[in-house]
């Protein structure tokens, strides 16, 4: 998800665990989490049962119900080894660039 153009739209959801957190938005966010729907349950309530509806929507090969945590920078992601990109921003920070 991260390295589609669907990493460029992200939302805050309280569908996925209960409380609000940033993904990759879906039908978690579009559908569980939408204008005037109840309230979820409090965390790990809410979080069990996202995570069933998961893993029975990825069982049918759907990932639309599946946690997407990313930010709003999350179409920056590098894709490398982490010690690589430490050494990228560190070089980048030191330089400016």
């Amino acid at each position: 998800m991260l390295k589609s153009s669907r990493s460029r739209h992200t939302g805050v959801t309280r569908g996925i665990s209960g409380r609000p957190a940033r993904g990759i938005v879906n039908r978690m966010h579009t559908e569980v989490d939408r204008p005037n729907a109840p309230r979820p349950p409090a965390y790990p309530i809410a979080y069990d049962a996202g995570k069933a509806l998961a893993a029975a929507a990825a069982k049918q090969g759907n990932a639309e119900f599946a946690a997407h945590w990313a930010g709003q920078g999350a179409p920056l992601a590098r894709e490398m080894p982490a010690s690589d990109l430490v050494k990228a921003l560190i070089r980048e920070w030191q330089t400016g660039r």
